[in-house]
């Protein structure tokens, strides 16, 4: 068990109207200085506090996306890959950049945040263990007006959740989902999924202001290779993105706004008094029921956790007050230990099937020993029913007296004795209690009761059997009735008999009824329509803006590769210099005698040569950055394409469903769906030069919008 601290990293959100003249931040010491000056609307005699100090784990101003990752995640990944559970929650007042840090930007795959991230570099290093078989199931967990929601669930999101605690103390949820995750991109399409499926609001100070907390849970199955099967190390990782804590008087929040709002200012307020009292040393009882926030992250502040919080903060001058209240909070966070261990179970069928093979073990070890010691060949196995005959016989025959004896091979068939003793006893005994019973059944019934007078048995449901009545149970194959065709066409039957041969194959062809098949239907109504040319008019009638924007971010995508390839090949040739370069100062090196080397003198030639290399460095360095800048502009245009890709297939959709009144199963038909292939690019080695780590986030996003279209028109249509 490990005894860690809670860590707490402060990120600022970026800002024009950073408040310097009140805020000092140092991120080398991880130090923040604020000062407010005190009113003088106040009077002579004011005891305002003027100056604030805090000191944290790390203090991030202005810090990018990748780096707040680095940071706060990379290590708990692999603690979490390692058999130690983790959390990282984000707090912080409303509209201070938590969803941004937790969720990130869905459009830029550059602003992606950290929980896509944790998710990318979780499967990359499950890859790259090959000695461990590791499981991933994902689920998110929403709790809006203290009430908890499945955001993954298909159907009612309010059913059957509470939060229990196992025999170990691990707190989990009865009745979430948990989503099984093979890849990258089904853990990603998950996360959007549910992500979708989230409370948000607009008020004054954030125009997408998250109204409830959710919990995204990475859960982690480990089980090796190389030792033990049965042993299964259970970890999981929460990514929670808390509710900001807000004023109503700067939000002008109203109605539902301020109902939700209060609900988030109650739990945070609980949230805080677990932290105070778990600060508190002498503190013997917790308070984490008094919420189902508390109650749910009861292993993660507190127990058995490795946790980080975030503390975004808003450095404006009109926001001071609201950014020291995150401060203090997070102070008070850092005096928390949590103890984390790693949490071990057994697997039971892989167990059951150890301990069948140790018995067969050790009944092959007995045999031997049995062998050695001159005892013949005993058996260990349950008595077959002609062994247990014949010990019954031995049974008998001791007890008439025909045997003085019996020979014990073993203490298994002393037990069978036994039993085979006990089942005697009770035969002898049913017999001495039947001799002088009568059965019913042959009792001479009283013919001089009238048939009136006689009940009538009637057997209970479920007793009757071979009979063709109503009955309960699995259908007989014969029970269904069959289709005539006399019947179909109200012939009767013996005047359709009579017809020759040739009408009664007219009536059957033209009375032919099937059940109606929505395919066939489907075929029928587009028998007549030629959807890739329908497709074509309409890229050059009312799509051609969009198609022409598709080519014309096609034709920069191509430019933008060649670009990256005449640099490569400019890199290239540089480092073949610089290559060159460094064996001339070698061989220069090689050339010296000690005391020059010792002296450090340099002659001309070798200081023109150092400075060429300089140059040479410099250049590379700057080609470098123009490919990366590079590739992250075509990121950019690929996204672009996507999505315009998509806007110009639903225009034709809703066109093609306007002009021929086909359903969204028709529009769904490939040979719609085959049109968005004439905009691929038909090199694949162009498709190489694309960030492999981004195609899952970005199949994942466009899966994700796709099946949301499909459900929208899908309730349109009905």
């Amino acid at each position: 068990m490990v005894k860690t601290p809670i860590k707490v990293i402060v990120r600022t959100r970026p800002t024009v109207e950073f408040a310097y003249k009140n805020i000092n931040i140092n991120e080398n010491t991880g130090h923040i200085a604020i000062n407010i000056p005190k009113s003088a609307e106040q009077g002579f005699v004011n005891h305002q506090q003027e100056d604030w100090g805090f000191t944290f784990d790390k203090v991030l101003q202005n810090a990018s996306q990748e780096v707040v990752f680095d940071i706060c995640g990379k290590e708990l990944i692999h603690s979490a890959l390692g058999g130690y559970s983790g959390t990282i929650m984000a707090y912080g007042q409303t509209g201070a950049g938590k969803t941004f840090t937790m969720m990130g930007s869905q459009i830029d795959y550059k602003y992606r945040g950290m929980m896509p991230r944790c998710i990318s570099l979780l499967f990359q290093e499950i890859e790259a263990r090959y000695e461990q078989q590791i499981t991933v199931g994902v689920s998110y967990l929403e709790i809006y007006n203290e009430m908890m929601y499945d955001l993954l669930a298909g159907g009612d999101q309010n059913t059957g959740l509470a939060i229990q605690e196992d025999n170990n103390g691990y707190v989990q949820v009865k009745g979430l989902t948990i989503k099984k995750c093979q890849t990258e991109e089904d853990a990603i399409a998950q996360l959007f999924e549910g992500e979708t499926n989230r409370t948000i609001s607009e008020h004054k100070l954030n125009k997408a202001s998250s109204r409830s907390h959710c919990v995204f849970t990475v859960h982690l199955e480990i089980r090796s290779r190389v030792e033990s099967a049965e042993k299964v190390i259970i970890s999981k990782l929460n990514l929670v993105d808390l509710a900001g804590s807000e004023r109503t008087k700067k939000t002008g929040s109203e109605g539902r706004t301020l109902l939700e709002a209060q609900f988030i200012n109650k739990s945070l307020s609980f949230l805080e008094q677990v932290v105070v009292a778990l600060s508190e040393k002498q503190r013997d009882h917790i308070p984490y029921r008094q919420s189902k926030l508390t109650n749910l992250l009861k292993d993660s502040i507190g127990g058995n956790s490795k946790t980080v919080m975030i503390a975004n903060i808003w450095p404006e001058k009109n926001q001071l007050e609201e950014t020291i209240s995150t401060l203090k909070f997070a102070q008070r966070m850092m005096k928390v230990t949590n103890e984390s261990s790693i949490r071990v179970n057994l697997d039971p069928q892989v167990l059951i099937k150890k301990y069948e093979k140790e018995i067969k073990d050790l009944r092959q070890e007995l045999a031997m020993h049995d062998t050695l010691a001159n005892r013949g060949r005993i058996q260990y196995e349950p008595y077959t029913p002609e062994q247990q005959y014949k010990q019954q016989q031995i049974a008998q025959q001791f007890l008439n007296g025909e045997l003085e004896d019996i020979d014990i091979d073993s203490l298994r068939q002393v037990k069978e004795l036994f039993f085979q003793f006990r089942n005697l006893y009770r035969n002898l005994v049913k017999d001495l209690e039947n001799k002088n019973y009568v059965p019913r059944a042959e009792k001479e019934p009283d013919v001089s009761k009238k048939k009136s007078d006689q009940v009538k048995t009637v057997d209970p449901v479920g007793y009757e059997e071979n009979k063709n009545g109503f009955g309960l149970g699995k259908a007989r194959k014969d029970a269904k009735p069959t289709t005539n065709i006399e019947n179909l066409v109200n012939i009767p039957k013996d005047e359709f008999k009579q017809l020759d041969e040739k009408t009664q194959q007219e009536i059957r062809k033209e009375s032919q009824i099937t059940e109606p098949n929505k395919e066939s239907t489907i075929e029928k109504r587009i028998v007549n329509v030629d959807k890739q040319q329908a497709f074509t008019d309409f890229k050059n009638k009312e799509g051609s803006s969009i198609n022409q924007q598709i080519l014309e971010n096609i034709n920069q995508l191509k430019e933008k590769k060649d670009s990256i390839i005449s640099l490569s090949e400019v890199s290239i040739q540089l480092k073949s210099k610089i290559e060159k370069k460094k064996g001339v100062i070698e061989q220069k090196q090689l050339n010296k005698n000690q005391e020059e080397i010792a002296q450090g003198i340099i002659d001309e030639e070798e200081y023109l040569t150092l400075k060429e290399l300089k140059e040479l460095k410099k250049e590379l360095k700057q080609n470098q950055e123009n490919i990366k800048n590079l590739k992250s502009e075509i990121i950019l245009i690929d996204q672009t394409i996507i999505q315009s890709k998509q806007a110009l297939v639903q225009k034709f959709e809703e066109h093609f469903l306007k002009k021929y009144g086909l359903t969204l199963q028709d529009i769904n038909n490939p040979l719609v769906n085959q049109k968005e292939e004439e905009y691929s690019i038909n090199d694949p080695s162009e498709q190489d030069d694309v960030d492999q780590d981004a195609l899952a986030y970005i199949r994942a996003k466009n899966k994700v919008t796709q099946l949301q279209k499909a459900r929208k028109q899908e309730k349109m249509h009905k």
